[in-house]
């Protein structure tokens, strides 16, 4: 592992070939941007203009008064305007090589200048033929003194806000060229599943990249799936595991915490 002159953290694997590339200091969340097959393909989308927010394989959740996922007012709707939180890394600390290969981060998610959560974040990548599989474990607490409320989206049916299926929680969004023509499997897979794992298998220039998002076997956290459609330019690869991607809302008390144990495989194929 080696620590650019910016506020990133490259990780590498056995060989020296380039894993995933981590933004820590971000002003809204940490995210990995780089997310690479073994044979250099990048999976990971740029944000585009009209959803700064997505930024990369990132983690985020929407409170009833504070959203860690969209980043402005703009990107809210009308009817459900939430206070803009923001995770800020307290300490990260790279993993010695008994540990894996990683890092520890400690993150405290605010609103204003109040902690809601504080969340122990663990992160590693391990080497399988033609694959890195990266593990995403993360501990939640709510450092408030009242009940924390977790709603699905801002984005809710009818105008209310996080009645819908929600979008939150661990998610990426795939890059175009490799993924305009994906399978997504298991084959008929829709938003609101529990799935242990869903896969979108695409290409480019022959050659094949499969990039899957699991959870432990214990979870329950809900799909949020779209793919690239040919009649909509708006359209996209994305996917995301969420805790509270459905409803009812889940309530934190004061000390509560909230686990969440993920798996992402970047495969070339």
């Amino acid at each position: 592992m080696s620590v650019n002159t910016v506020p990133t953290i490259e990780i590498r694997d056995s060989s020296g070939r380039l894993c995933g590339t981590y933004h820590y200091e971000d002003p809204f969340k940490s995210f990995f941007r780089g997310l690479y097959t073994p044979s250099g393909l990048n999976v990971v989308a740029c944000p585009p203009p009209d959803h700064p927010h997505h930024k990369g394989l990132q983690f985020g959740l929407t409170c009833s008064d504070v959203n860690f996922w969209e980043e402005s007012l703009s990107a809210e709707p009308a009817d459900c305007r939430l206070a803009i939180g923001r995770q800020q890394t307290t300490s990260l600390q790279p993993l010695s090589p008994a540990q894996g290969n990683g890092f520890l981060q400690e993150i405290a998610w605010k609103k204003g200048e109040e902690i809601i959560f504080n969340e122990a974040r663990l992160i590693t990548v391990r080497e399988t033929p033609g694959a890195y599989v990266w593990t995403w474990r993360t501990t939640l607490f709510n450092a408030t003194a009242h009940e924390i409320t977790i709603i699905s989206s801002v984005w809710g049916e009818n105008g209310n806000c996080g009645r819908s299926i929600g979008y939150c929680g661990l998610g990426l969004r795939l890059v175009r060229e490799l993924f305009q023509d994906a399978a997504v499997l298991p084959a008929g897979i829709q938003s609101g599943a529990t799935p242990l794992s869903v896969s979108f298998v695409g290409q480019f220039a022959g050659r094949g990249v499969k990039v899957t998002l699991a959870q432990d076997e214990t979870q329950k956290n809900a799909l949020f799936v779209t793919q690239y459609n040919a009649f909509d330019p708006g359209s996209f690869a994305f996917m995301s595991l969420g805790p509270t991607n459905l409803p009812p809302a889940k309530t934190l008390s004061p000390g509560g915490k909230l686990d969440g144990t993920y798996f992402v495989t970047v495969a070339d194929v």
